[in-house]
């Protein structure tokens, strides 16, 4: 054997193991390690250029019969983890052993402490089975189960017909928990730009957190209304007696779409009695939580558990209190809902007036199947007879977006088009519609009387039920 060589340790020669030897066996020096000498012998007879060792992988003197100068990785299939962890222990301390380790976890309860390895590589059989399986049954869906962690964060999608993604330039799908991460087309590798559209029939390599994908995957292929899971399954809501009339507004909400838990933040002084907690628990049942007291709306912003919006009880709000809100509208980086005592909804209305309006689009049409109201889109564009090139292809995608949701969900977007200042127009529509739900997103700015931010007046002047997303730049 050449002493240069790279050598490869196996230890344990089980199934696994075996399937392991069969595949590196050729191009590989291999060492393998086990307790019962009958599986060594039947190995050597079928394999006689590797190096068998009979021992304990999670003993000292087993690793001592091992020249470990040229290892080029640490395998262990067996399914004891206490013994591979002591095993990682005895490399990473005794032997101070830089080469990484790759451990098949069959005891999920052992995962942190394995986690504390250095250089530590983590395989779990059954998430690549159950993977195959679901590969294999939802014929539209592949989940990767030999790259990344294996966990569904990453996940291959034929695009359907009715997919919402479909003809979409990839520059206004700006999601902060997933990423296009490339197209397959006729065979053909086609990489992800900002220009680029995903067509009927491609098969699509998304990249994200497995939660989101899962859900992405449902409104890809099934069309299911997920909303707000493409942000987070939690909200963040604050309480004072002031808030109480508005929180009704907000238990409706939520009653039609899928939250798992509502966290609730004492506003200020404010003190949450025994006649709080059944309030709380006659709108909410089970589904919330009391957390500490927080000193300012925006603050509500810094909670990082998984949250899809934050709700602000803007009516009930003081005068300087409704100052601050401008703010949030700079700074948020969370979806959030504006509260005005505006319910129930007679219709969502999404205002198309953003850099991003298929998103608002999505979003929009996704909370009125879910709360089962009718949808109307609203576009205001300047007078034909001032708009410019640009102004006249923002007003082509617009109607293009529209009329491509329309044959998605094969129903009316109810689509209004107005001249003028899109502020000014859509309130004097609104004047009309006596409790919508908004729809808006828009690119976080500075606001000020020299710089106006649309969605933030459009909230402010209409005094109407709105939830604003704030995306970020979009990259060409």
């Amino acid at each position: 054997m050449d002493t240069n060589q790279k050598s490869i340790i196996i230890f344990g020669a089980g199934y696994f193991g075996k399937e392991l030897i069969k595949a590196l066996y050729k191009n590989w020096h291999l060492i393998v390690i086990d307790i019962k000498e009958e599986k060594l012998k039947s190995l050597k007879s079928n394999f006689p250029e590797i190096e068998v060792i009979l021992g304990d992988a999670s003993s000292i003197l087993t690793w001592k019969k091992i020249n470990l100068e040229n290892i080029h990785h640490i395998i262990s299939t067996i399914k004891d983890a206490d013994v591979s962890i002591e095993a990682c222990r005895i490399l990473n301390e005794v032997f101070e052993l830089d080469t990484p380790i790759t451990v098949f976890l069959y005891d999920e309860e052992k995962e942190e402490k394995l986690k504390n390895c250095k250089n530590i590589n983590l395989i779990k059989p059954a998430n690549l089975i159950v993977n195959t399986v679901l590969s294999l049954l939802e014929k539209n869906v592949k989940y990767a189960t030999n790259i990344g962690l294996g966990n569904k964060e990453i996940v291959e999608v034929n695009i359907l017909s009715r997919s919402h993604i479909v003809d979409r330039p990839l520059r206004y799908l700006n999601p902060s928990r997933w990423k296009v991460g490339a197209i397959y087309r006729n065979d053909a590798l086609v990489l992800p730009s900002g220009k680029e559209r995903i067509k009927v029939g491609d098969k699509v390599v998304l990249i994200g957190e497995p939660k989101v994908l899962d859900n992405l995957v449902n409104i890809l292929l099934k069309g299911t209304p997920q909303f707000p899971l493409q942000f987070g399954n939690h909200i963040v809501v604050p309480y004072s007696k002031k808030f109480k009339e508005l929180l009704k507004e907000l238990a409706m909400f939520i009653d039609k779409i899928k939250i798992e838990k509502i966290f609730i933040f004492p506003y200020k002084s404010f003190s949450i009695s025994n006649k709080d907690e059944e309030f709380l628990k006659e709108l909410f049942k089970d589904k919330f939580e009391i957390k500490n007291n927080v000193n300012s709306l925006k603050s509500l912003f810094k909670y990082q558990n998984n949250i899809a919006f934050v709700s602000i009880p803007y009516k009930s709000l003081s005068f300087f209190e409704k100052l601050s809100v401008k703010g949030i509208f700079e700074n948020a980086n969370k979806s959030f809902l504006i509260l005005n005592n505006k319910y129930p909804y007679e219709k969502v209305v999404a205002i198309l007036n953003s850099e991003d309006p298929a998103y608002t689009l999505e979003v929009a049409v996704e909370i009125s199947r879910m709360l089962e109201v009718e949808i109307q889109t609203v576009y205001t564009t300047l007078p034909k007879e001032l708009r410019g090139e640009k102004e006249n292809e923002e007003l082509e995608m617009v109607n293009s977006i529209v009329s491509d949701f329309e044959s998605i969900y094969k129903t009316s977007m109810n689509f209004k088009l107005f001249e003028g200042n899109p502020v000014k127009e859509t309130l004097n529509f609104l004047k009309n519609i006596e409790n919508p739900l908004l729809v808006m997103s828009y690119k976080r700015q500075k606001i000020s009387f020299f710089n106006p931010h649309t969605q933030y007046l459009i909230m402010k002047k209409s005094n109407k039920s709105s939830f604003l997303i704030p995306i970020e730049d979009i990259n060409e």
